[in-house]
Parts: structure tokens; sequence; C-alpha cells
């Protein structure tokens, strides 16, 4: 999981509040010295890199969320996702109030994450149809316009999401590192919940895009809607994940084979289980059938 983090999101999201926490604990061990060495000079590397608005909106939000999160492992720590979500959405309203205070339009951010990511894609075009195959590109080019419009509308929450996943992922290797550390473990990942209270979120979601509002508004509840999917969709899998471990590893794996293929269908069945849990606790229940 680490790994495939640090390839897919913005690595600062992880290794910043890594680094954070273990200078709150005070390291007294050489793995504890050297890790926090790497990650504070991979967090001080990349926020002092220069780069247009979309770099600097990024560097933003990276350095108010690493402070929100810190701030409230402080005052009380927890294992607890609502911890990173509340982190997470703290920072997020910070970072509105950064724009607000700069004069930052959110069309001017998409414009240059739209425009950074079709510099980086044209460029990776360019180079594969270098042998006097352009014409054969040509209609990659136009999915990847489309793409990268949609990464652009939808960059909000596939921010909030690598942060989510960043303070979990920094949660859990701190644990590892730290001879010492504070707070609870994490706990295991067929444990994931979250209060069954955010279900408003679906609701609110689905409202700004369907009544007859603003563009603005229709935007921001598509992004909610993304959010809340993947949220709910990661806890869909957790129970999968505590009602699997009776099930031969042979067929776990056929099941995995099959579900990549078939992606789309499995994502929306997982949120579905995950929406279903906070009224059916499938959990409780498979607990009480082991019993």
């Amino acid at each position: 999981m680490l790994v495939g983090y640090l390839l897919l999101a913005p690595p600062v999201l992880l290794v910043g509040p890594l680094a954070g926490l273990l200078l709150l604990t005070r390291p007294g061990t050489v793995r504890e010295w050297l890790w926090l060495a790497v990650t504070a000079a991979w967090t001080l590397l990349w926020l002092n890199q220069s780069g247009d608005l979309a770099s600097q909106f990024a560097r933003a939000g990276a350095v108010l969320l690493i402070g929100t999160f810190l701030a409230l492992t402080v005052w009380r720590p927890s294992a607890l996702f609502s911890r990173a979500l509340i982190a997470t959405t703290l920072a997020g309203a910070a970072l509105i109030a950064w724009m607000w205070h700069f004069d930052v339009s959110w069309g001017a951010v998409q414009r240059g994450v739209e425009s950074d990511l079709w510099a980086y894609n044209r460029a990776l075009l360019v180079r594969l149809g270098s042998n006097g195959n352009s014409a054969a590109i040509e209609p990659l080019f136009a999915e990847m316009a489309t793409m990268v419009r949609t990464a652009g509308a939808f960059y909000p929450a596939l921010l909030f999401l690598a942060s989510l996943a960043g303070l979990r992922l920094a949660w859990s290797w701190y644990h590892r590192l730290a001879r010492r550390p504070v707070g609870p473990p994490p706990a295991p990942f067929a444990a994931f919940r979250f209060n069954d209270q955010l279900v408003w979120g679906w609701v609110v979601g689905l409202a700004l895009c369907l009544l007859p509002l603003p563009e603005v508004w229709s935007v921001v509840g598509g992004n909610l809607l993304l959010v809340w999917s993947v949220v709910y969709a990661v806890r869909g899998l957790a129970i999968f994940s505590a009602g699997s471990r009776r099930v031969p590893v042979p067929v776990i794996a056929t099941l995995t084979i099959v579900a990549m293929f078939l992606l789309p269908f499995v994502l929306g069945g997982l949120t579905l289980l995950g929406l279903a849990d906070t009224w059916l606790d499938f959990r409780r229940r498979l607990a009480v059938t082991t019993i």
C-alpha cells in the first residue's frame, strides 16, 4: 500500500504528517532519527520547489493538512477515521480562506491543474508517436483531453481522498517506526467504519447535483459524491474482508482476478454494501453467526 500510494498520490501528504508525528515523540533511536531525517528532507524539498498556481495550491493544502493533523494529535490522539476526516475538512476550509485572502479563483486553479496534466500527457503521447506514427495517436489526444478535463473538475475530491489515505498510512507507519508512539495503533482494516450520520453527505451531494442551482454547486455536489462513494466503497471492502476470513485463499485469488475485469460493477457493489451497513451492521451479524 505504501509503494502504491507513493506512485499514485503526492508523497508529501504521507511523509509530511509522518515526519511531524516522529518529531512530536522526540525520537531516541537510530531508526527514528533516520526516518525523521528522510521524511523531513523530502517534505522540505517538495515544499521549496517552484511552480505555477496549481503547484502553489497543492503546497498550501499540504502545509495546512500537516499542521491541522498534528494539532489534533497534540490535543487528542486517536486512531479513528473521524480524526483524519476532521483534519482534512479543516485543512480544506483553511485552503478556501487562503484562496479568498490571495484572491485566487477556483477556475484559475483548475486551469492550472489541467494545463500541467495536459503538458505531461502530451509530451508522453508525442514520444510514443515519434516514429512517424502521429496519426495513430490522434484519437488518444481526444481521449486524453477528456480525461484531463475530468481530473481537473474532480481535483478537490481527488486531493481530499489522497489526504485521507495519506494520514491513515502515516499513522500506521508511525506506530511501526516509533518506539513509544502516542495514541492507540490503527485498528485492522476489516474493522474500518465511521459514524453512520455521515450518510447525510450522500444526501447533500445528491441535492446539490439534482436541484436547479448554479453550476458551481453542481461541481461541489459531484466532488462530494465522489468522496463519499470512495469512502463507502472502502467500508464495503472492509466488510468483505471481514466476511472472507473463512474463505480459502485460492477462491479469494480467483475473485480478485475476476474483479479486475469487472471493476466498475465491483466498485458500485462495494459502495452499496458500505451504504447498507449503515442500517444492517453486517459485521455484527457475522460475529453472531460465528459464535
